[in-house]
């Protein structure tokens, strides 16, 4: 029983050394502690972030789809419309060429017409100075 009485009594340095290891472990204990939960708060917000890393990766992926869906339709509808409109520029330059022929036809007709009644009159003129001269 002495010894048991020495190791707790006051200003014994047996006591001393382990309260003051056993403090330090208590200390190093809490400190172990704390910094556990720091991390295991740290790893949670990682996690977070991660999720809503993944998160807006998936959400940028089906916008990205979508304006490439888009833009895709948005070509095909384009292309659609500008063979419309060629196939309609052809048919109009067609006609007009058409047209442009039968004008040229109808010139060489109208020439034609236009020397024959040119000559007619030069004749016509010619009987007109030989009656006169009669």
């Amino acid at each position: 029983m002495d010894t048991q009485f020495r190791s707790t009594t006051p200003g014994n340095p047996n006591n001393q050394a382990q309260n003051s290891l056993k403090g330090k472990l208590i200390n190093y204990d809490e400190t172990v502690k704390a910094l556990t939960e720091e991390l295991n708060f740290h790893k949670k917000e990682l996690q977070i972030l991660r999720s809503e890393r993944d998160t807006l990766e998936n959400v940028l992926s089906m916008k990205t789809q979508d304006v490439r869906k888009s833009l895709i339709n948005e070509v095909n509808r384009i292309e659609d419309e500008m063979k419309k409109h060629f196939s309609q520029q052809k048919s109009e330059n067609s006609r007009l060429q058409q047209q442009i022929t039968a004008l040229k036809s109808d010139k060489t007709s109208l020439q034609k017409e236009l020397i024959g009644l040119q000559r007619r009159l030069a004749e016509l003129e010619m009987q007109i100075g030989e009656d006169d001269g009669h």
